[in-house]
């Protein structure tokens, strides 16, 4: 149990890891309702009191304690009695420390937060094939030790606050994680241990995370019993995180006798009752023309997933600036069209503006791609939205942007398509995307000719994992402005029930308002 120490009135809290708990008087059985926070205490400087000694209590050499910043000090015997670990601000260069008292085997923190990097990432650095992460900071420099003395230099990092805060600590250092290309796990060999290793191992694709077992309870335990090569022997026999995805019929069972219900909805009733709404684990095509409101579906989307569902939404728009996207979604809640100048039409005001865009906070995420639109940073984009931000609706324009730099397109388009429809399972969400077309053999595209899924660009990867596609048709060039207006939204896929697919319904975009509604709906509902 770690021994919290409140600096306003010295009481004493100690935090089980098992019960996931604060105990006040420590020895008391009965848990405190306090919030697992670091307890601010200022009164003690460790640069000023410690120096870079063995821990003989752990078995750790000076060299080690030095790489890793960590400071302790030792009694007239030379025995080490209090130790100082070192943990950055992710966004600061303030260091905040760790204190552990070894003759109690309690610590406190000293001016700590609750975001902080991996104890030892400055030390491991950016990027490799592979990063191990241990429980605690003794941990850590003892897997360090072990490997070192078998002549191998792997990077060790450690989380910050035990088991229980495992799953927040890797989210937020998500992407520093992430550049490592596998993540070794030697969490401590008890349930909450295995359990944070499971929950971790569920943030991040199959086969980048693996669990190392061993006989001592921790790495620290590996090193004080001298197991040196076991434990080397066991990082080399790590598992994956995760199952393989052999299940038996008695696993999926209650899943499997549920009875089919009705997905999300659309803004556009009719797509609802042809689709039965959307669900998650599927992928959704759209593609028209250049300039037929692709991205304008898009966003009508966007605004019912946030304004009906109340849900997230992640926007990764690849060829429009974020501001701007913000102006429609906003202008959306009030039907006001935020996008267009004041001069020319735009009936609003900045105060209006300026409610619609803090009305938006909490409530999107954007991505501003910054010329970087390779597909590896992308997909690195969707999963960290949906694992660490918890976002379920991802809304990807353009598909065709992803592949205009590749030397080989339709190889490059195969492999996204298949990523795109499995990061779907994987992460429990729902992937729409929007595409381009290949030039029609018959009418233009942009004067209103039939869309089919064979001109989808890579059609065949697109029509193979998609779960949907539709396609718009809206002829741009109408001498009359009620056509120019009007798009027939066709469902060209439908992988679900088969049943919508052919389906047709007409949309009207109103200019006035800024919306996209059916042909027979005048207003909508604020």
């Amino acid at each position: 149990m770690g021994v919290y120490e409140k600096s306003d009135t010295g009481e004493l809290y100690g935090y089980c890891y098992s019960c996931n708990s604060f105990h006040n008087n420590i020895d008391n059985k009965e848990p405190v309702k306090k919030e697992n926070e670091f307890y601010r205490e200022t009164r003690v400087d460790p640069i000023a009191v410690g120096n870079f000694n063995d821990l003989a209590s752990r078995g750790i050499p000076k060299d080690v304690c030095k790489k890793y910043g960590v400071l302790s000090k030792v009694d007239a015997q030379g025995k080490d009695t209090t130790h100082y670990y070192p943990h950055q601000s992710p966004n600061t260069k303030d260091t905040y420390w760790c204190v552990r008292d070894v003759a109690t085997k309690s610590f406190k923190w000293l001016n700590a937060n609750q975001s902080l990097k991996f104890f030892g990432q400055d030390v491991a650095g950016e990027g490799g094939r592979m990063i191990l992460v241990t429980e605690g900071a003794c941990d850590a420099m003892a897997a360090f030790t072990l490997l070192k003395e078998q002549g191998k230099s792997y990077r060790v990092v450690s989380i910050n606050n035990g088991a229980s805060g495992a799953t927040r600590d890797f989210k937020n250092n998500y992407e520093w994680i992430s550049s490592f290309e596998n993540i070794f796990l030697c969490f401590d060999q008890d349930e909450p241990g295995t359990l944070a290793a499971e929950k971790v191992s569920a943030l991040f694709p199959p086969n980048k995370v693996k669990v190392v077992k061993f006989s001592e309870k921790d790495a620290n335990g590996m090193l004080l019993a001298g197991k040196y090569k076991e434990f080397l022997d066991c990082i080399f026999r790590a598992k994956e995180g995760k199952p393989d995805g052999i299940v038996s019929v008695e696993d999926i069972f209650d899943e499997a006798i549920k009875p089919p219900c009705k997905g999300m909805s659309f803004p556009w009733n009719s797509l609802t009752e042809a689709t039965y709404g959307y669900r998650r684990k599927e992928l959704w095509g759209i593609g028209a023309g250049s300039g037929s409101g692709k991205s304008e579906w898009f966003k009508e989307l966007i605004d019912h997933v946030i304004n009906v569902h109340k849900l997230t939404a992640g926007v990764i728009f690849l060829e429009e600036n974020a501001s701007k996207t913000l102006k429609v979604l906003a202008g959306k809640r009030v039907n006001k069209r935020f996008h267009i100048p004041q001069d020319r039409g735009g009936d609003w005001t900045i105060e209006e503006l300026i409610d619609g865009i803090n009305d938006l906070k909490g409530k999107v995420y954007l991505y501003n791609h910054f010329g970087s639109k390779d597909w590896e940073s992308i997909k690195s984009k969707i999963r960290y939205m949906v694992t660490v931000l918890g976002i379920k609706d991802i809304f990807l324009d353009h598909l065709t942007a992803l592949v205009a730099q590749e030397t080989d397109e339709y190889r490059a388009l195969n492999k996204i398509m298949e990523e795109l429809s499995s990061l779907t399972e994987e992460l429990d969400c729902t992937i729409f995307y929007i595409s381009h077309l290949r030039k029609s053999s018959s009418t233009p595209h942009e004067e209103g000719g039939r869309v089919s899924a064979d001109q989808f660009k890579g059609s065949g990867a697109i029509v193979f994992w998609s779960h949907f596609l539709i396609g718009l048709e809206r002829n741009q060039q109408a001498e009359d402005l009620e056509e120019r207006n009007t798009t027939t939204c066709r469902v060209l896929k439908d992988r679900n029930t088969g049943l919508a697919t052919g389906y047709t319904f007409k949309m009207k975009y109103h200019h006035d308002t800024g919306r996209w509604l059916e042909d027979n709906v005048d207003e909508f509902e604020l």
